[in-house]
């Protein structure tokens, strides 16, 4: 029974119902089955990041006191016990899904996926020769027992291990334990094996080093063998997750009770009482930090598999030039002329590398400003501005070190830039660098030109073609303008109650005035829904959970305007509760390309208004980060995102409707045909194309 007094849904639950979501996608039969493989892998990755993330929080929360959890309806022994029991169901959902439809599905289309099963002599041998060529050298095999080895074992966070039970051949009554690393690097998770039978066959790393522990244990008889993985890297987001006096009073209270966040076991199914009794003894830990994970373990790997036909994909789908960018040499002058628009990845990427180079080798740049947030080592962005700097100009950077990356690859890419002069500014608790913006400054004779880049996602995976994202290039002078007072006032690194009145008109910027004016920009839909005049709110988003602007959609839609919300994934807002949200429509979609657009909608009379940011509705975002929200004042691309916004509001295919219960109900498909969001917005831009320069064209 949901508690109307509390009309919010639980993150952690929300959470596991966007996980859901894509169990449903790895079930689809009309999906490709490489690609039903690729959300199995995304499922398994959005499992592992909350355990890593929620789990801690919540065993936390069982630590304070009975007035906060009261206050912040928490209720963590009985939410512990429901959260546990969803994710083992949605577990074995996706076992049965891997087990009886995706691996006959790859074996229809002559592709067999060794499943818990022993190799064929062909290819027995073929993993042998391979085991002792390429992949002993890097395994570290090392005994548990205490008369092996004075250590008590310490396995590395996010590393996959085999636990291997034997017997020495000359004495077989008993048992010795040992532990052998599955190493990542440098051949991965997957073996590649000959072909058999008119087959390709494939075969997991951990049962190629199964296969063949007797050469790595020579002298021992091989019992039995299970995987075990260890999560120790987890952090509390007790600050980014309430308000700055509830999360003092929740970690001061953590603080008493000497709270030490537990590490959590993850072993595979199978593994006998006596085994994980056995670990429960070699790492001092109790046995309700152990957790069964299924036939195997780090299944997000399963993203990876070999693309080994184009049968098994999504057809390839090219990326569309930018008409706009075709028709002058410079990027900027092609700014100059109007606001230029990428869609994200149905165009090509190019016209944002160019812009950085551009910036790089024009004599009349003078400074380059850009909040990188978190970026890869290979990125094509650092090159460019370490030439920058290299050619004279001011170069300053604002970077969150991506932890994702190992402490080497960020002190080498880091040294790099700062041996070239370009200034680094890390971000600092509180005051993350989340959105994604670039300035480019030109000296020219009439005076300082002004450049920028605002998008709704990161460089750092803007080269791989798996995100839905959008670009707005701009030399608008209002916007460009308040762009260099934000990266004047982050170059402080002070708090933003140090200049609170910074006079951002055009930007929305958060900690500042972006969380207002939204409220403001909803009253105003409100009002004019009370007047009889044209109303609605269009949200898409990745996370809805800050109840203050809920509370407003929940007013808005109490007073008649129509509101629909596209999440991507956790929602806490409910959808169809009596007199409170049954004029809200709450949607999720998930298709072939990641979606992280924010896109918000406004009907403004007739006169609409559509922003665009990297801003969730959380309250990390809204008061621990550092976003903005931009609006789109081109009326050509206005356009081009009002059908980017109808597409997915119409998608019947690929989109589910959220109901009470944040179930994924499928939409039945009705007069308007089969829509499908992302297929739809690549015809779009191959319709800008198509029509040459987009802005003389009707879309």
């Amino acid at each position: 029974m949901i508690d109307v007094s509390y009309p919010y849904f639980d993150t952690n639950l929300s959470w596991l119902s966007n996980n859901y979501r894509l169990l449903l996608e790895a079930n689809d039969e009309t999906v490709p089955v490489r690609e039903r493989l690729r959300f199995l892998g995304i499922y398994a990755y959005q499992t592992e990041e909350f355990y890593r993330v929620r789990i801690p929080n919540l065993l936390a929360m069982g630590e304070v006191s009975n007035d906060i959890r009261s206050k912040l309806n928490i209720f963590p022994e009985s939410l512990l016990e429901h959260v546990y029991e969803t994710a083992e169901n949605q577990l074995r959902e996706f076992n049965d899904i891997l087990a009886t439809r995706i691996l006959p599905a790859l074996l229809e289309q002559g592709v067999h996926f060794y499943y818990r099963e022993a190799f064929v002599p062909e290819h027995a041998a073929f993993a042998r020769r391979f085991f002792i060529d390429h992949l002993f050298r890097y395994l570290q095999p090392v005994f548990l027992d205490s008369r092996r080895s004075l250590k008590t074992p310490a396995f590395e966070s996010k590393q996959l291990y085999l636990i291997v039970r034997m017997q020495h051949r000359q004495d077989a009554e008993e048992d010795w334990y040992a532990s052998v690393n599955v190493p990542a690097e440098p051949h991965g998770r997957f073996l590649e094996l000959p072909e058999w039978e008119g087959r390709r066959h494939v075969a997991l790393m951990e049962d190629v080093i199964r296969e063949n522990l007797p050469v790595l244990f020579p002298g021992y008889q091989i019992l039995e063998s299970y995987a075990l993985r260890v999560e120790r890297e987890t952090e509390l987001s007790i600050e980014d997750e309430y308000p700055m006096q509830v999360a003092q009073r929740i970690l001061k209270q953590l603080e008493k009770r000497n709270f030490v966040q537990p590490s959590q076991y993850f072993y595979e199914s199978g593994m006998p009482l006596y085994f994980r009794e056995y670990l429960v003894s070699k790492v001092a830990a109790p046995m309700h930090d152990f957790h069964e994970r299924g036939e195997y373990l780090f299944m997000q790997d399963l993203a990876k598999f070999p693309a080994l036909s184009r049968r098994l994909d999504y057809p390839h789908q090219r990326p569309v030039q930018n008409p706009e960018f075709d028709d002058t040499e410079s990027v900027f002058e092609s700014i100059q002329q109007g606001d230029q628009m990428l869609h994200l990845p149905y165009q090509s990427y190019e016209p944002i590398v160019r812009f950085f180079n551009e910036a790089a080798v024009d004599p009349h740049v003078r400074e380059i400003h850009v909040s990188l947030y978190k970026i890869s080592p290979n990125s094509f962005i650092l090159n460019s501005l370490i030439s920058a700097s290299k050619n004279g100009k001011r170069v300053t950077t604002y970077v969150e070190l991506n932890t994702k990356l190992d402490i080497q690859e960020n002190l080498q890419w880091s040294k790099k830039m700062r041996d070239a002069g370009v200034k680094i500014l890390l971000s600092v608790p509180g005051l993350k660098v989340h959105a994604k913006m670039a300035l480019v400054k030109r000296k020219v004779q009439k005076g300082w030109e002004r450049y920028a880049f605002l998008g709704t996602g990161g460089f750092y995976r803007l080269t791989s073609r798996e995100i839905v994202d959008h670009a707005l290039l701009t030399s608008h002078r209002e916007l460009t303008n308040e762009l260099e007072l934000l990266f004047g006032y982050l170059s402080t690194q002070d708090e933003p109650k140090k200049y609170k009145y910074l006079p951002f008109n055009n930007l929305y910027v958060t900690q500042f005035n972006l969380q207002k004016r939204l409220l403001d920009l909803m009253d105003r839909e409100i009002a004019n829904c009370n007047a009889g005049l044209k109303s609605f709110i269009t949200i898409k988003i990745n996370q809805l959970q800050d109840h203050i602007l809920i509370d407003k959609l929940y007013q808005a839609g109490q007073a008649g305007v129509p509101v629909h919300v596209i999440v991507s994934e956790s929602c806490g807002l409910i959808s169809g509760l009596p007199s409170i949200s049954d004029n809200i429509v709450v949607s999720r979609h998930v298709d072939r390309y990641i979606e992280n657009t924010r896109i918000f909608h406004f009907g403004n009379r007739g006169n609409d208004e559509i922003y665009l940011t990297s801003c969730d509705w959380t309250h990390r975002n809204l008061h621990r980060r550092i976003d903005v929200c931009f609006p789109i004042l081109d009326e050509t691309l206005k356009n081009q995102m009002r059908t980017v916004l109808r597409n997915y509001v119409n998608d019947n295919q690929k989109s589910v409707r959220l109901d009470l219960y944040q179930n994924n109900l499928r939409i039945p498909d009705d007069s308007r045909g089969k829509v499908r969001a992302q297929e739809a917005n690549y015809r779009l831009v191959e319709k800008i194309e198509r029509n040459g320069l987009s802005r003389r064209s009707e879309i």
